[in-house]
C-alpha cells in the first residue's frame, strides 16, 4: 500500500473507506445539506493540525461554516463528520510499530480526542501497548488495527474506542480516525 503523506491524501483515502471503520463523513457543505443528517457535527480540517470545530448542532452548522470561511479558512480545506459518542469512550489516542515494538499514547477521558489528549497522556509500550489495546478493541477493532499496522509500516495509526458499535461497520467499537506518516 502507498505511505500516506499528506494530510490531504489521507482525507481522500479515508473518505473511501480505505482505513477501515469511519465517522460518518461528507465532503463538502452541499454533501452534509442533501443528507439530512440531524446529530451533532464536527467540522474537520484537511490540514495537518488546522482548526476544527467540536459539536456543532445540525441547525447552526451552515452558519458556522459561512462563519469559518469568513475567518479566512478556505473551503476546500475543510470537511464534516458526525460527531462521535464521546460521552462513551473507553481509550483513544495514537499507535504506532516502531523498531522497539508498540508505542501507544493515549487517553481514557470522554472528550474529543485532542482535549483528551490535552488533559491526560498516558503511554505504554510493547506487551503493555498490546495488553491495554486488547483489553479494550472488540476483536474486529483489534484484528482491524493490527492490520493497518502491519499494511502501514512506520505509520501512525489515531483511533477511538467506544463502550458501544459506532460508525460506518456493524461490529466495530472503534474508529479509525487518522493512518498517517507525515
Amino acid at each position: 500500500m502507498n505511505p500516506v503523506l499528506t494530510k490531504a491524501d489521507f482525507v481522500r483515502r479515508y473518505q473511501r473507506g480505505e482505513f477501515g471503520n469511519r465517522s460518518p463523513t461528507w465532503d463538502t457543505l452541499a454533501e452534509y445539506q442533501a443528507s439530512n443528517y440531524q446529530g451533532l457535527i464536527h467540522i474537520r480540517n484537511r490540514v495537518a493540525a488546522g482548526p476544527t470545530w467540536y459539536d456543532v448542532p445540525a441547525a447552526e452548522v451552515t452558519a458556522k461554516w459561512i462563519e469559518i470561511v469568513r475567518d479566512g479558512v478556505t473551503p476546500e480545506t475543510l470537511y464534516l463528520s458526525a460527531m462521535a459518542p464521546t460521552d462513551k469512550t473507553i481509550i483513544q489516542g495514537e499507535i504506532q510499530r516502531t523498531v522497539c515494538g508498540l508505542t501507544l499514547t493515549y487517553s481514557t477521558v470522554k472528550k474529543p480526542m485532542r482535549i483528551a489528549l490535552a488533559e491526560e497522556t498516558l503511554l505504554a509500550y510493547g506487551l503493555g501497548a498490546k495488553f491495554t489495546i486488547s483489553k479494550h478493541l472488540c476483536d474486529n477493532s483489534y484484528d482491524w488495527l493490527l492490520y493497518l499496522l502491519d499494511t502501514y509500516d512506520g505509520h501512525v495509526v489515531e483511533f477511538s474506542t467506544y463502550s458501544t458499535c459506532w460508525g460506518t461497520l456493524p461490529h466495530y467499537n472503534t474508529v479509525f480516525w487518522e493512518v498517517r506518516k507525515y
